[in-house]
């Protein structure tokens, strides 16, 4: 039993169930898709081996989006470099994509 529940926990999961820090990156470009946050940066780091490492993603649905989008958008505009914690892998346009916690970890320098 404790079998089937592992096995349906891992398929119905948002992506991989891995994690690690995106480390420490300025961001090159911001854009909006699917109500999601699209940040693109000069590092490319891919902590959860997700296909695409050109972007991270802050879920609409993140318990902190506002504040964690506040943060980004002023790193953003002062050049200044920015540190997130991915905890998988996000579906975007047939391909994966880190996505980041905007709630924990997310530090700016």
């Amino acid at each position: 039993m404790k079998k089937l529940i592992i096995l349906l926990a891992i398929t119905m999961s948002d992506g991989v169930v891995a994690a690690g820090s995106v480390g420490w990156t300025k961001i090159t470009t911001l854009a909006v898709q699917n109500n999601d946050l699209m940040i693109y940066t000069e590092l490319k780091v891919n902590p959860n081996e997700c296909e695409r490492d050109n972007a991270v993603i802050l879920k609409k649905s993140d318990p902190s989006f506002d504040l964690a989008y506040s943060m980004i958008l002023a790193t953003f505009m002062a050049g200044k470099e920015i540190k997130a914690f991915s905890d998988g892998c996000h579906i975007f346009d047939e391909k994966t994509y880190n996505y980041i916690r905007g709630f924990k970890y997310l530090q700016v320098r």
